[in-house]
Parts: structure tokens; C-alpha cells; sequence
């Protein structure tokens, strides 16, 4: 029996065991804030070519302790598959950069709205490149957070490129993973070693200035910082095998939501009766099509 991350059920229910994969995920998804202003000190440059270089040891080890190396080799044979996944690859690594350098410019509230924009930008991907259809309660969903968007930029002259920026990478990312037939692991493993290439060049371009060493608490963060980024991937994806995709997906709204919560009340990042308005334009948008896709997903 081939080995992987977990055999999926048969049953889409809810069990004990998903849902504690699932919010250990997204615990951990909210607290990337926390995380990296740890790391604050040394810098971006340094910081994100430590986690991008030490991503592909871990999903390595992940490998063998799955057994699954054999499901790598096959996608090296196939230009079909490789190349998406190198595509995919390049966005993790301008994500990961963006992410990190919004933590570090404290525009985490920011970073928050990019995934609240994923199902609206989904919907627009959908019907400008895939034909899908799109019905009147979708288009209502989408223009209640482009509203929200436009609040920010005509009422505040703001620029909220950074969360939009990560809304469509995010959007485009997963568009392009949905239609490649490889398992999430090798996946994952695929997508590092581009970036292990990426973190090392960093890493010498950039190394620690004088006084600082991995080998303080700050500093032994940034070889798991990795870990602590692909960790969730991994768990969310064993709890998609054994719950209600629908419910997951609903609950993964609660990362940005902690997200959104710390730049506020830790961080105590700007958030005025405008930013109120146009959050409010966007979660009522995102409820919208929660509830429209959940009443799809019953009716199939």
C-alpha cells in the first residue's frame, strides 16, 4: 500500500482528530506575526534566505519518513509537470518575501485583507480565464470587496498593493496546483528546491552582520522558520483527507482573521473607522460567498 500524508475517508464528516489538524494549521498560520518580529533584527534579506534555504532538508526528511520518494522522480521525467511546478515555486518565493517583509514594515493588517481577497479574485479568475459561470450571488460578493478595496484608496488615498498583491498570488498559485496531478508532499518538495537555490545565494550575498549568530534564541528562529511555514501546509492537508472540505475551508478564514487581530491589538498597527468600512465590505463579501458555496457543496 502506498504510503502519504494520511489515506483519505470515505467519510467527509467531521472527525476529532481533522479538526485538530486543521486548527493546529491555522494556529499556527495566525501567529507568523509573532514568529518573525523575533527575527526582526536581523534583517529581511538574511531572514528570508534562511527560510527559504532551509525549506528543502525538512521536506526532505519529510519524504523519508513517508516513503514517498518515488512519487518525485516520475515529475522530473515530465516537462508537463515540472514546469508549473517551477512556476509555483517563483510565487512561494515572491510570497514569502512579500509576507515577511510586510511583518517587518508593520503592515500585517494589510497582509490579513490579501487572503479575505482570495475568493473574490477566485471568481474573477474563474470567469475571465476558465469560462466558469458566474451567478448574480458571486458578482455580489465580489463588488462588495473591490468596494472595500476602493474604500481604502479613495477615501484614504491609500495604496493596499502589498494585500492585493498577496490575494492574487495566492489566487494564481492555487489556480495552477489544482491542475497538477502530484501528491501534495512531493509537491511541496518539488516547490523547495527552486528555492533552496534562492535562500543559498541569499544567504551568501547576505550573510549575519557582527554579533549576531544562529546559535542565539533569536537566531536558531530563522533555520526554523522553514519548518514553522510548512508545517501548517502539511497539517491543513491531512485535515482536508478527513473533513468536510467546505468547513475547512470556512475555517481557514480564522488565520487571517488572528492575523488581522494581532497587527491590531499587539502591534497596535493603524486601523481607522474607514479601515472598519472597508473590512466590513470585505468580510460581508467573503460571508457571502461562504454561504453560497457552502449551499453548492450541499446540493452536490
Amino acid at each position: 500500500m502506498r504510503r502519504g500524508l494520511v489515506p483519505p475517508t470515505t467519510n467527509r464528516h467531521v472527525d476529532g482528530i481533522g479538526l485538530a489538524y486543521g486548527l493546529c494549521a491555522i494556529l499556527i498560520w495566525s501567529s507568523f506575526p509573532l514568529y518573525f518580529k523575533q527575527t526582526e533584527s536581523f534583517g529581511f534579506l538574511s531572514v528570508y534566505g534562511h527560510r527559504a534555504l532551509w525549506a528543502m532538508p525538512f521536506m526532505l526528511l519529510v519524504l523519508l519518513v513517508l516513503r514517498s520518494w518515488h512519487e518525485v522522480v516520475p515529475v522530473f521525467r515530465s516537462r508537463r509537470l515540472l514546469l508549473p511546478i517551477v512556476a509555483t515555486s517563483l510565487i512561494v518565493a515572491a510570497q514569502q518575501a512579500l509576507y515577511i517583509w510586510g511583518i517587518f514594515t508593520n503592515r500585517i493588517v494589510e497582509l490579513s485583507m490579501g487572503f479575505y481577497l482570495v475568493p473574490a479574485f477566485s471568481i474573477l479568475f474563474g470567469y475571465l480565464f476558465f469560462q466558469e459561470r458566474i451567478g448574480p450571488t458571486q458578482w455580489l460578493a465580489v463588488g462588495l470587496s473591490i468596494s472595500g478595496v476602493a474604500a481604502l484608496i479613495i477615501v484614504l488615498g491609500e495604496n493596499p498593493w502589498l494585500g492585493v498583491t498577496m490575494g492574487l498570488t495566492f489566487t494564481v498559485y492555487s489556480a495552477i496546483r489544482k491542475r497538477i496531478s502530484v501528491e501534495p508532499a512531493a509537491g511541496l518538495f518539488l516547490e523547495t528546491v527552486p528555492l533552496f537555490f534562492i535562500g543559498l545565494w541569499f544567504v551568501i550575498q547576505f550573510p549575519l552582520e557582527e554579533g549576531k549568530s544562529l546559535a542565539s534564541w533569536s537566531g536558531s528562529l530563522l533555520p526554523f522558520s522553514a519548518i514553522y511555514t510548512i508545517l501548517p501546509i502539511l497539517l491543513y492537508v491531512v485535515a482536508s483527507r478527513r473533513m468536510s472540505l467546505s468547513l475547512l475551508g470556512t475555517l481557514f478564514y480564522l488565520a487571517p482573521t488572528g492575523t488581522f487581530l494581532i497587527g491590531v491589538f499587539v502591534y497596535d498597527e493603524n486601523f481607522s473607522q474607514i479601515h472598519v468600512v472597508a473590512f466590513l465590505l470585505i468580510w460581508v463579501g467573503l460571508s457571502i460567498y461562504l454561504w453560497a458555496d457552502r449551499g453548492k457543496n450541499r446540493q452536490a
